[in-house]
This record gives structure tokens, sequence and C-alpha cells, in this order.
């Protein structure tokens, strides 16, 4: 039996890495990561760097998994992106861009979508018990009061409505999948780096408290909550 964590080698990818190990004892955890992370094999946890999260990478990777013979329990992908060196949230309309747009769409929407494509293939119609994506809060329409932030919200918007798309195919077909978004609450990672001086202490969360409040999530999900958003408290939010 394995779990797959996907975007490993980021703070809270690792972090949630180490967690699954601590909650699931008896499974192989597979961290995936686009950076080598040593090292390579470590008792429980097996690493493996992989190309990119595109299709072709994707593919092949589950090509070898298949042939392992092993059961797939579940997946985390931690893949997302809210800035770069080139790209920084919008404060006003006038700052958007079309190429940050598309960007941020295909990290955070399109990637996404491409490996539960990709993945299809090995989950398991009766041990496969969760897909779950981290996205966010600021993704929800009926939440937002603040405004701002266009491509980080709208690429987590539509990356909400495509899993919970996809969760209403799956339920037709793999019944004991629980598909879910999770909002991990805003965590000391680079992602977050560069908007922490207006977040006090108590609302800034370590990767390895975010991580076990996630696992937590994942642990209590059952296949008929499939197609949900939920906070890291477990509370169901609004898409």
């Amino acid at each position: 039996m394995a779990i797959v964590v996907l975007g490993a080698g980021g703070g809270l990818g690792r972090a949630i890495t180490q967690e699954l190990k601590k909650q699931f004892p008896e499974q192989r955890i597979m961290a995936l990561s686009r950076q080598a992370v040593e090292p390579c094999n470590s008792g429980q946890i097996t690493y493996c760097q992989i190309a990119d999260y595109d299709e072709n990478s994707l593919n092949d990777w589950v090509s070898d998994f298949k042939q392992s013979d092993e059961k797939l329990t579940g997946v985390i992908s931690t893949i997302g992106m809210l800035h770069d060196d080139e790209t920084f949230p919008e404060k006003k309309l006038s700052d958007i861009t079309a190429d940050n747009l598309t960007k941020l769409f295909s990290v955070n929407a399109v990637k996404p979508l491409l490996i539960l494509k990709s993945f299809l293939p090995i989950l398991d119609r009766k041990n496969t018990h969760f897909w779950v994506q981290l996205s966010a809060k600021v993704g929800s329409i009926e939440d937002n009061y603040l405004g701002g932030w266009y491509a980080y919200r709208s690429s987590k918007a539509a990356l909400n409505m495509l899993l919970k798309t996809a969760s209403i195919e799956l339920k037709r077909t793999h019944k004991s999948l629980a598909v879910a978004a999770i909002h991990p609450g805003t965590t000391d990672t680079r992602l977050s780096a560069p908007f922490q001086e207006r977040i006090s202490a108590d609302k800034l969360y370590s990767p390895e408290l975010s991580a076990e409040r996630i696992v937590a999530v994942v642990k209590n999900l059952k296949p008929e909550q499939s197609g949900n958003l939920w906070h890291w408290d477990g509370s169901r939010l609004p898409f």
C-alpha cells in the first residue's frame, strides 16, 4: 500500500510527507519532487525526482508504479503558485497581464487536473481512498470581500470547479474515493514569505502544524463528502 505526495520538495510538502509517515506507519510514502531530495530512499519514505508535472513525465512515473504491483491508497498534491520573480499578486485591474493569468492558471488549475488524469489508471476502485489538492480560501467566490489577487483567486476558483466536476464523474466509478481541496492556512514557507509582515503571529503556522492539520482532515474524509473545499480545521468552505 502506498500514498503519493506531489510537490514534496517544498516546505509544506516535506512536512506533509513526514506527517503521513507518522499517521500511516504501515504504508509506503512516495514523495515526488522536481528538486533532488536526499536521501533517495529513507525507510518508509521513497523519494522520487520527476522532470516536471507535465503529462509525459507523469505518465512515465505512473507506468513505473503500475509495474510495482503496489496499491495506491491516497494522493496529496501541494503544487501551486502565488508569485515568482516576474509575477506578483495584482492589487488593481491595471496590474493584470495575460502572461501572469496564463502562468497561474497553468500551475494552479491545469496541472492538478492533468495529474488526476494521469493517475487515473492507478486509482484503485476499492483501495484508493483520497485525492487531495491544496487550494486556498481566497479561491472562494462567495467569500471574496477584499478583491485583488485576480490571477491567484481565479485560478484557485477554477481549480475548485475542476475538482468538483471530476469528483462527480469519479463517484460513479470509484465509490471509495473522496476528492478534496484543502485550504492549509497561511504557512511559513517561501510562498507566503513576502506577505508575512501583515500577518499576526497566531495566524502564521509552521509547516509542521499545517501538515498535522491537513492530514487530520484527510483521515476523516468520507466518499460521500467528495468534491468539497475544506478548511484546515475540518469545516467546509463555500465555493
